[in-house]
């Protein structure tokens, strides 16, 4: 038990527990959207929580006392993920549909090891890499499984694949520029104001790319849910930048990325979105504890 309160314990546990709230995060939005547009739910998740940061650091005195280059690198790293990468991510399912996009944009975790290593000098293990592996592999399995009703054949060539790639790349840049910005001060909060801000600036700079023409609407009762959303995605994001704050990249953008398996259990038991469990559905979650087990237990 007092291995877990060591810095390497919380680095497993709060990318864990930052998962699990995203799941529920997800699962809301799914419900929001049945009333109100993909946009109209990003934007008012990102602005809430925006808001939260900032709040949470005026409060603690760390807006006051910030110099001006942390929050360009937490800016930043908010405008390649929640900015550009959403983007991108938009741009693939329309291109080439749901069913095809998901599962590439889902390699984020390698492309982020691979920066880790690059920028950051992080030496991955070899059980850190193989699990890496194993869930970048389980979650698309269970991406695919689903959107396997919701998705659409996708049409395009081969370029039609650099959108959900490049949505990939974006988001495995964003830690790289957290790090830079925590090495600088330690100050998550601010970091999540800033992000979630500049995320929301290119999101509605880009609204002519979004499928559909970027229409933000929401009645009463997706708003509701996009409000519950807020509070889960809230947490989410607490944790995942205060982990990143003594973590290792590699470390953590994995676990945090174990999303979809939570999600399929909740929908599995709350929304009846899944009648039964596949052997898809199975293999895939096995494959996702197994790399969770590697990259956590066998460091």
């Amino acid at each position: 038990m007092s291995g877990l309160l060591t810095p390497l314990g919380w680095g497993i546990v709060l990318p864990i527990f930052t998962s699990m709230a995203y799941a529920c995060t997800l699962v809301c939005m799914r419900q929001g959207m049945r009333s109100g547009t993909p946009l109209a739910g990003v934007v008012t998740l990102n602005l809430i929580t925006s808001a939260m940061g900032f709040t949470v650091a005026w409060l603690r005195g760390t807006l006051s006392a910030t110099t001006w280059e942390a929050p360009l690198y937490f800016m930043a790293a908010g405008a390649v993920a929640q900015g550009m990468g959403q983007l991108a991510f938009y741009m693939g399912i329309e291109r080439m549909g749901v069913s095809r996009a998901t599962p590439i944009q889902s390699s984020t975790p390698i492309w982020a090891a691979l920066f880790a290593v690059l920028f950051l000098m992080e030496r991955p293990t070899l059980a850190v890499w193989a699990g890496t592996l194993l869930i970048v592999f389980g979650v698309s399995l269970l991406s695919l499984a689903e959107v396997k009703e919701r998705g659409r054949p996708g049409g395009g060539g081969r370029g039609v694949l650099l959108y959900p790639v490049l949505s990939s790349v974006l988001y495995a840049l964003m830690p790289i520029f957290m790090k830079q910005g925590f090495a600088i001060q330690k100050t998550p909060f601010l970091g999540i104001g800033c992000a979630y801000l500049a995320g929301t600036l290119v999101v509605l700079a880009g609204r002519p790319l979004v499928p559909g023409g970027g229409r933000i609407q929401a009645d009463r009762r997706a708003m509701g849910i996009f409000l519950a959303a807020s509070v889960t995605n809230i947490l989410a994001a607490s944790l995942f930048w205060t982990a990143l704050t003594f973590a290792d990249v590699s470390l953590v953008l994995p676990l945090s990325r174990l999303a979809p398996l939570w999600v399929v259990v909740l929908s599995y038991f709350f929304l009846g979105h899944l009648e039964r469990l596949t052997w898809r559905v199975v293999f895939s979650a096995a494959l996702v504890v197994a790399g969770g087990v590697l990259v956590s237990a066998l460091r």
